[in-house]
């Protein structure tokens, strides 16, 4: 009997041990929740807070942004000048954060404050120059010399056998030439020593007339524009060609693949990177994919002949006459930008409103100059400058500084940083 008491016992004390203990386990759950339940609007606000000062970071972030790379300019001071002497034998191609002077008495390279790098003399009769990355090349048309140079100066000279119709050079220095012989024309490409790499054969019955060249920026693979006769008519052809492992097991002329083109004729073809190349025509421009062999990617078509091209390694731009009429009371402009990205989707539409002479492109902008006007654009159609110079302008050239430009006149040249006419003059 004692025994079982006890049990009995035990198991009450068990019992009410184990009560009182789920009582304080809820009492001490009810008093969690009503404290989260307090707590939980201050949490909330707090959260409410934060979101509400990451929106207003984020909101002037942008309008900052937006005013240091979409401002209107309208004015600008002289940082640095210099005189132009025999303006009229030179020619000039952007190159580095500057530019590349060059006549038929030699070329100088010119860094961003307007100061010469370097200087080479050579004797040419038709200089012309092709720039990818540090590498530039010379070539003498209708001559037979070609000079490549990097930042530091002279790479090579070198003397080709045929006379020299185009030229192409790739961002390790490799360069391309057509070549023209008795019977037969040659395109053949170069290390940048001059040492030959491959040799391509043309005859104007079989393959064409090579009009334009060009190569990738690994100077592996290479793109070319014929004219050839079909019967009475002439016509307009495309080559592509691979000098990689891709191109040696294809076949012994490298040839990759060709187009035939009706409608149009294709003066200049462009690698706008390594693996994508715009054939541009008179009247359309075609995009290709390359990595290896080609395929067309776009076709764009336009009514009227085209004025002008530009590209960049993300969009091409082409100006065509503006056929639109004015809106009443405000002038019609002469030319519309239509800007496309490299899928050949447009993506940006700009009136023109001057007779310019010269356009270029950069990575962030386009730059319009004619007889003393500029006009320059962002990428996204906002106007960035715009001003009447004093006397007639031949060019403007994009330094790597933003509001930093290469002003080009007759006799002499300025380094400008353009400003608004509010901001304090800046040393």
């Amino acid at each position: 009997m004692k025994s079982n008491t006890s049990d009995k016992n035990s198991f009450f004390k068990y019992f009410m041990i184990r009560r009182r203990s789920e009582i304080v386990e809820q009492e001490e759950y009810d008093e969690y929740y009503e404290e989260e339940e307090v707590g939980r609007p201050v949490v909330e606000s707090s959260m409410i807070v934060r979101i509400a000062a990451l929106v207003v970071v984020v909101g002037l972030f942008t309008f900052i942004f937006h005013y240091l790379t979409q401002r209107n300019y309208n004015s600008y001071d002289v940082v640095e000048k210099t005189s132009i002497k025999n303006r009229a034998m030179l020619d000039y191609v952007p190159y580095k954060t500057s530019l590349l002077k060059y006549s038929k008495d030699g070329a100088t390279y010119v860094n961003d404050k307007g100061e010469s790098v370097w200087t080479e003399t050579y004797v040419m009769k038709m200089p012309a120059a092709d720039v990818s990355g540090k590498y530039a090349a010379i070539a003498d048309l209708n001559g037979n010399d070609v000079y490549i140079f990097d930042d530091t100066g002279k790479v090579s000279n070198t003397t080709m056998p045929y006379t020299i119709c185009d030229i192409a050079v790739a961002s390790q220095g490799e360069f391309a030439v057509i070549l023209e012989g008795d019977k037969v024309n040659y395109i053949n490409i170069y290390d940048k020593n001059g040492d030959e790499i491959s040799e391509i054969q043309t005859t104007l019955d079989k393959s064409g007339y090579p009009m334009d060249i060009d190569l990738s920026e690994d100077g592996e693979k290479l793109f070319s524009s014929y004219l050839y006769i079909d019967g009475a008519n002439i016509k307009n052809g495309l080559a592509a060609y691979n000098f990689g492992p891709v191109g040696v097991n294809e076949n012994a002329d490298r040839l990759m693949g060709g187009y035939q083109l009706e409608d149009t004729v294709v003066p200049k073809v462009e690698f706008i990177d390594n693996n994508t190349i715009c054939a541009f025509g008179d009247n359309q421009f075609i995009i290709y994919s390359m990595k290896e062999k080609p395929s067309e990617k776009a076709k764009i078509e336009f009514k009227q002949e085209v004025r002008s091209v530009v590209y960049n390694q993300q969009y091409i731009g082409v100006i065509v006459p503006n056929e639109e009429e004015a809106k009443e009371g405000a002038p019609k402009a002469l030319y519309v930008l239509e800007l496309y990205n490299t899928n050949g989707r447009r993506v940006m539409t700009q009136k023109i409103d001057f007779d310019y002479d010269n356009v270029r492109m950069t990575d962030k902008e386009i730059v319009f100059t004619g007889g003393n006007e500029c006009r320059i654009f962002s990428i996204k159609g906002g106007l960035k400058f715009s001003y009447s110079f004093n006397k007639n302008v031949v060019d403007v050239i994009p330094t790597g500084y933003s509001r930093r430009y290469i002003v080009l006149y007759e006799n002499d040249s300025e380094v400008i940083r353009i400003k608004h006419d509010g901001d304090k003059k800046e040393k």
